[in-house]
């Protein structure tokens, strides 16, 4: 186990000026993310926020990030940390200097997300360090963008920048950023970028050292001390107050014709988090892969924002809360020189949501916090790049992030966003359609909110974004690189027994719509309604779209919450009322039936819930074990909606359920205690895998109370996998009999 070293000083800082300075560092972040957005030219930065800045400590540790893209602040700290350790006597660190880095084995996600460092000095002495990081469209490699499809290893994708000094006595070095700009296919936006992150950190840096001619040299220094002290402390408090256990969870990635399984358990004792991926495949050849720096990068910015909603975005005193066990070899530590040019949004968001959702279980099982439980929101996103020469006889190369709307996992009392964004990416969102037109050689026949893409439950996820367009403008774009998880298997679970969100997908219908159709007015509302045949793409796909082709894009929503028989047909009615879900949906999911007129059919429903539950229990395996009953004494903790875990009349521990069946001895075996099932993906949602791609690897599995069938689990497996160990607390003593009341 690989742990960081806790630190437990007290506050030197008085406590009304400690809470005005923190404040005032978070306007600081916004200030520079804001002032990176006015200068950038790219639509990635302007538009979307895929960017983000930090203030660290003069060691390099991340005192505050922004509300942007969380990875893409808590990897400046690794930077920082490269350069101090290879740098400091040559070239040298002084005032004025600049670092830029891409290299992910130094631990950047991927080498489209470029960082720039600055050290500040105050009375001659460093005291601080400052970074900020876009996204870039494009910085060289085989194939234009960040996917490079085809690479055996990391030297077939974009060149590695390990940290090199670029600026000098406040100026850019002329020859380094020559040499950096040369690799791009899109030189002058990504010397504009450049010049945002500069900005950026200027702007930090005046700021900072504003505030060290107020507080003094060392009253700035410990003023951050503070900080980090007290996120690690705040956080431990919290973990105090939720019981120990171990959790668990698996996602799987696509990838060359293979699937590789990721594996996560999570044991919380006493204040610390440990997260251990045994069990995780071994390492990629490229693309997929996450380097070890930046998987502790990743996991301590999930945490911000899953467990620190009342505790400042303090990535390295949340670190210090956590210990991290990944094999060497493997996706998540993987030996160089395995390539990770899509580590960002394929292993990066699938890790994010495996972490939402092993810490929303254990928030379940808190009782203090179950309100903050959810659903899995994205583990991955619809994407494409395009590249070619746009509608001004240029070349151009476009990031389209639509994606990044998805739909937010349910809550375990109201329902997730419909396209609520991304874990992660507060402040970050998706650019505006009519910005995407000006700038590119595309005309969107719309963007929208799609029904039942969101996961079902007794609360459903949120649902998913779809997008329709076609070239405009041009007779060609050359190339079309789509990417993203989840085609074959949803990259977003529910929780509780909450259906996963729809899959991913990509298609294309070839000269399906001409301009004159267009000019005439002819606009479809929906791609079923185009003729023509229709391409299916996979996850990752390289193609082209000529004039009169359509373009068609789903991108997956939220994970559920419970069981969605149990679900307020209200609720159901409602949402089929304002479009989130269709009269089929409700049936076939929910087993609710609406009168010609919109309302609940109340007898027609209970008689098609009933029947669902009927063909649920004809569908399931029975339970490989029994277990007899025993009295339940008294409650020890109330897991979520439907289950519990109590001490039985002969002092034992039990999951309950609340129909009152005693389903199994409390402990990591109790799915062999209930009933399952093994079905089809697409019987989980009408968007999960339309298409059959994953049909002959991937099913849902699904467990269920053995005497009522409530649905407590729902999961996608690969064919021939094994049940996970079921979730379960650590610590529980049976009560001695003489004590027992």
């Amino acid at each position: 186990m690989e742990t960081i070293r806790s630190s437990t000083s007290t506050r030197k800082t008085d406590p009304i000026h400690y809470e005005i300075l923190r404040h005032r560092l978070q306007s600081i972040t916004e200030e520079a993310a804001t002032a990176m957005k006015r200068v950038s030219g790219s639509p990635v930065a302007t538009e979307i926020g895929d960017l983000n800045v930090a203030i660290m400590d003069r060691d390099g540790d991340c005192v505050l990030i922004g509300q942007y893209i969380v990875t893409k602040g808590s990897t400046l700290s690794c930077v920082v940390k490269d350069v101090l350790a290879h740098y400091q006597d040559n070239p040298g660190i002084a005032e004025g200097d600049g670092f830029l880095c891409n290299d992910p084995y130094i631990g950047i996600m991927h080498q489209n997300d470029i960082a720039l460092v600055m050290p500040i000095f105050y009375e001659g002495e460093l005291v601080a360090w400052v970074g900020a990081e876009i996204h870039q469209i494009d910085v060289g490699g085989p194939t234009p963008g960040q996917v490079q499809l085809g690479a055996k290893d990391i030297y077939g994708e974009a060149p590695l920048m390990p940290s090199i000094k670029i600026l000098q006595n406040g100026k850019l070095l002329h020859d380094v950023e020559r040499n950096y700009l040369r690799k791009s296919r899109v030189p002058d936006l990504l010397a504009l970028d450049l010049r945002a992150k500069l900005a950026a950190c200027n702007t930090l840096s005046a700021n900072l050292l504003q505030l060290a001619g107020k507080l003094g040299k060392q009253g700035l220094v410990d003023f951050m001390a503070d900080i980090l002290n007290d996120a690690e402390l705040l956080l431990r408090a919290k973990l105090r107050k939720i019981p120990d256990g171990s959790w668990y969870s698996r996602a799987y990635m696509e990838f060359d014709d293979a699937i590789y399984p990721i594996a996560l358990q999570l044991t919380k004792e006493a204040d610390t988090l440990r997260f251990d991926f045994t069990g995780t495949a071994k390492q990629a050849p490229a693309t997929i892969n996450i380097t070890l720096p930046s998987l502790h990068a990743l996991l301590s910015g999930t945490l911000v924002s899953t467990l620190c909603w009342d505790i400042p975005w303090t990535t390295a005193g949340v670190e210090r809360t956590i210990e991290v066990h990944a094999e060497q070899g493997t996706l998540v530590n993987p030996t160089f020189p395995a390539g990770v040019s899509k580590s960002t949004t394929s292993i990066g968001l699938l890790i994010m949501a495996l972490v939402g959702n092993i810490v929303s279980k254990m928030l379940l099982a808190s009782g203090h916090f179950t309100d903050r439980a959810m659903g899995g929101w994205p583990g991955s996103k619809a994407q494409e790049e395009l590249n070619g020469i746009n509608q001004f006889g240029m070349p151009f190369g476009a990031d389209i992030l639509d994606g990044m709307a998805g739909g937010g996992g349910a809550r375990t009392f109201k329902d997730g966003i419909d396209t609520g964004g991304l874990v992660g990416a507060a402040k970050s969102s998706i650019a505006n359609v009519e910005q995407y037109e000006l700038e590119y050689p595309i005309l969107y026949l719309y963007r929208k909110q799609l029904a039942d893409s969101g996961g079902a439950g007794m609360f459903r996820g949120g649902n998913g974004i779809d997008r329709m367009y076609v070239p405009h403008g041009v007779e060609r774009i050359a190339d079309v690189i789509m990417h993203s998880m989840g085609s074959k298997s949803p990259a977003t679970v529910g929780i509780a027994g909450g259906h996963p969100s729809a899959t991913n997908q990509f298609y294309i219908k070839r000269g399906a719509l001409t301009d004159a159709q267009m000019a005439g007015g002819e606009l479809p509302a929906t791609f079923e309604e185009i003729a023509g045949e229709t391409e299916v793409h996979n996850n990752m796909s390289h193609s082209y779209l000529a004039a009169g082709d359509v373009y068609r894009s789903i991108s997956n929503g939220g994970g559920g919450y419970g069981d969605a028989l149990l679900r307020d047909p209200g609720l159901v009615c409602e949402d089929v009322a304002l479009g989130r879900c269709t009269a089929a949906a409700a049936e076939a999911l929910y087993g609710v039936v609406l009168t010609s007129g919109g309302a609940v059919d109340e007898e027609a429903t209970r008689s098609k819930r009933a029947a669902l539950l009927a063909q649920r229990r004809a569908a399931a395996e029975l339970p490989q074990r029994s277990q007899a009953p025993v009295r339940l004494e008294r409650t020890v903790a109330r897991l979520f909606h439907g289950l519990s875990i109590g001490e039985g009349a002969d002092g034992g521990h039990y999951f309950y359920c609340d129909c009152g069946c005693t389903i199994a001895p409390h402990g990591k075996d109790a799915y062999g205690y209930m009933a399952s099932a093994q079905q089809p993906a697409r019987l989980s949602g009408p968007y999960v895998d339309p298409c059959g791609l994953g049909e002959a690897e991937f099913r849902w599995r699904t467990h269920y109370c053995p005497a009522c069938y409530r649905q407590f689990d729902s999961s996608m497996i690969r064919v021939g996998d094994e049940s996970l160990p079921s979730d379960h607390l650590l610590h529980l003593a049976p009560t001695p009999i003489g004590t027992r009341m």
